[in-house]
């Protein structure tokens, strides 16, 4: 359950959230469970937090930094995380369906078993993450970086990876899209 006095500074703004994250470094934020569907927190500096569990759908997450925060199980549906910073992030069965994380970084983030179904991922940065077992069904990961990236078991049926770099990927057990033609223009 999330910290009344966390959420409470939350509802003060993204601004004054970011200067009392400035002032307190060592404070961790507790907001797991919490319901922040449709908030505008473009910027907001969650590196750290545990929003474990926490309700996000439609959250407007635009160049968020979410460094090592934990959203294991959260709900992201629809969410835009246009170009935020999601390195070392537990991202553990949440749900980014539809989600957008075009340009985002999630290097080393831990996405075992996420859905990412639909989400569009246009050159977004995963070098060395844990993709085991996600569903990212009709996923654009055009331009994607996946290098080093574990893809085992993931399930990329029907997923654009039009000139993805999957160099050095474990694709053990993936079920991937067959071989794109990138001059081809495809209707996913």
């Amino acid at each position: 359950m999330a910290n009344k006095d966390h959420l409470a500074r939350l509802q003060e703004g993204v601004r004054s959230w970011n200067a009392w994250r400035v002032l307190n470094p060592d404070v961790r934020p507790d907001l797991g469970g919490a319901d922040l569907s449709g908030l505008n927190l473009m910027e907001i500096n969650l590196s750290g937090a545990d929003l474990s569990g926490a309700q996000l759908r439609k959250t407007f997450l635009t160049v968020a930094e979410l460094e090592k925060a934990n959203l294991e199980g959260a709900d992201l549906t629809k969410a835009n995380l246009t170009g935020a910073h999601l390195d070392d992030a537990n991202l553990t069965r949440a749900h980014l369906n539809h989600a957008d994380l075009g340009f985002a970084t999630l290097n080393a983030a831990n996405l075992t078993g996420a859905d990412l179904s639909d989400a569009h991922m246009l050159e977004a940065i995963l070098f060395g993450a844990n993709l085991s077992g996600v569903v990212a069904r009709r996923a654009k990961l055009r331009e994607a970086i996946l290098t080093g990236a574990n893809l085992e078991g993931a399930d990329l049926t029907h997923a654009d990876l039009i000139g993805a770099t999957l160099e050095g990927a474990n694709t053990e057990g993936a079920t991937l899209p067959p071989l794109f033609d990138p001059d081809t223009n495809y209707d996913l």
